[in-house]
């Protein structure tokens, strides 16, 4: 059956599906290394730090990627460069398979590469979703991510553990951190071999005689610096950005060898909370297209997704399974649930048929924060040998979001968003406020200090 002649509410719903498929699967791939990092350092014999430069590698190719994928998606059509995002993010995983130390800066670049694949799946969706139900259908698609993170987190131990018992040897044969890598691969090339029989009708807007260039990133990364709000939605996935690369980056390694969890019990601490991101992510869309505005959404996230980094930081002995779940649930349903309402702004601002390349835009802020981030984070592990530390600095630009998305947008440089920003906090009927608030919750404090004091003694 032609899907011209479905309901558009079905050909939608097969489009979203497919492209939630798609994010799940890619992000599988993202969280597979971490999960296998300490056992490939242990046989390696190397220091957990080096993931860090794993995942720098992997952002300095999405950079170039996402800045440069408009040009492909319109060549080779959207649905398309979804397959080959899959085809190549299953390649990185055979690389680690592999076993070769020295090649897996290649695995790194083909991860990387793959990280178009979420400019190609708005560039459908933007095409087949009316723009009033975006944010909903976006928050959607992008529970791929939670998704993933829930397959990931249960596949991967899962397999770690997984024997066959050979009679020839008369032992058990398990898969191992290899093996493991290598079967993830193959269920990642199947699911991209399964949107196959949608290619055609999803792909019929593309333009065969384009020749792809990196000549139009200036164009693309201009009209995302001068649009006020497209410039701050880049600012949001900076911040959130670098939260969510050092979460799934190093939360799971920071419980098997910071904690001493077994990779079972962090994987599954890690599942549970991804669960409530996909709740998460349609809520926040839900919210951000019915009662308040993305802004304040985003402004939402970037609040509470600082407290829960800090919470991670304090993490110790003493805290128990269930807190740090809790906590972890905190950190997913904010630093981990931004993607759908902010890729919704997007595609409602940038024009319709640039939405892939300006997506793509927008996302190269996060791809530079997904490179930093793990780096400062690996170099602060390093000298510090403290898991914790990293994840306070990084709650400091997801605060200064929050910020800059609780006020309107501000024209004209970073530079004076910064300023108008000061001149609006020293404002003296604010400082009264303030310093109101500052001596009311000093009196308060000190009632409570000499109340809880006298009660001892």
């Amino acid at each position: 059956m032609s899907l011209a002649k479905l309901d558009w509410r079905v050909v939608l719903t097969i489009a979203t599906v497919s492209m939630l498929l798609q994010q799940a699967f890619s992000y599988v791939c993202q969280i597979a290394l971490p999960i296998l990092a300490d056992r490939i350092a242990d046989d390696f014999g190397i220091s957990r730090a080096w993931l860090g430069l794993y995942l720098f590698i992997q952002n300095v190719t999405a950079i170039i990627a996402a800045m440069g994928c408009g040009g492909f998606i319109l060549k080779y059509g959207a649905w398309r460069v979804s397959q080959i995002c899959l085809l190549l993010m299953g390649t990185s995983l055979i690389v680690i398979a592999g076993g070769v130390l020295w090649l897996y800066p290649l695995g790194g670049i083909l991860l990387g590469a793959g990280a178009v694949s979420t400019p190609a799946s708005s560039h459908i969706l933007a095409r087949h979703c009316p723009r009033h139900l975006a944010p909903v259908v976006f928050s959607i698609k992008q529970t791929g991510v939670p998704v993933g993170s829930l397959i990931g987190g249960l596949l991967v131990p899962a397999l770690l553990g997984l024997g066959f018992y050979m009679a020839t040897f008369r032992e058990s044969v398990y898969l191992d951190a290899y093996g493991t890598a290598f079967v993830t691969a193959i269920i990642v090339f199947s699911v991209g071999i399964m949107l196959q029989p949608f290619r055609a009708f999803f792909d019929a807007d593309r333009d065969p005689s384009i020749q792809p260039s990196f000549s139009g990133v200036s164009e693309t990364m201009k009209i995302v610096v001068s649009d006020p709000n497209l410039r701050d939605l880049a600012f949001a996935g900076f911040a959130f950005g670098g939260l969510q690369s050092i979460y799934s980056g190093f939360f799971i390694l920071y419980l098997i060898d910071g904690l001493e969890y077994s990779e079972v019990d962090a994987g599954l601490a890690f599942a549970i909370a991804s669960t409530t991101a996909v709740v998460a992510r349609i809520g926040w869309g839900w919210l951000g297209s019915t009662i308040v505005s993305p802004r304040v959404v985003m402004g939402l996230i970037g609040l509470f997704g600082a407290v829960a980094a800090v919470l991670t930081g304090y993490y110790d002995f003493d805290w128990s399974f269930t807190a740090i779940v809790a906590t972890a649930i905190l950190y997913n349903i904010t630093a981990l649930s931004w993607h759908g309402i902010l890729l919704a702004e997007i595609a409602r601002l940038a024009p319709l048929d640039k939405v892939g390349g300006v997506t793509g835009g927008v996302l190269s802020f996060t791809s530079v924060a997904m490179m930093i981030y793990p780096v400062f984070y690996g170099s602060v592990l390093f000298v510090t040998d403290s898991y914790g530390a990293g994840f306070f600095v990084g709650a400091v630009p997801s605060l200064i979001a929050a910020f800059v998305f609780f006020r309107p947008a501000v024209k004209g440089s970073w530079l004076k968003i910064v300023l108008d920003a000061l001149r609006w906090t020293v404002s003296p009927a604010r400082l009264v406020y303030a310093a109101s608030v500052a001596l009311i919750g000093g009196v308060v404090g000190a009632a409570w200090v000499y109340g809880s004091i006298k009660s001892i003694f």
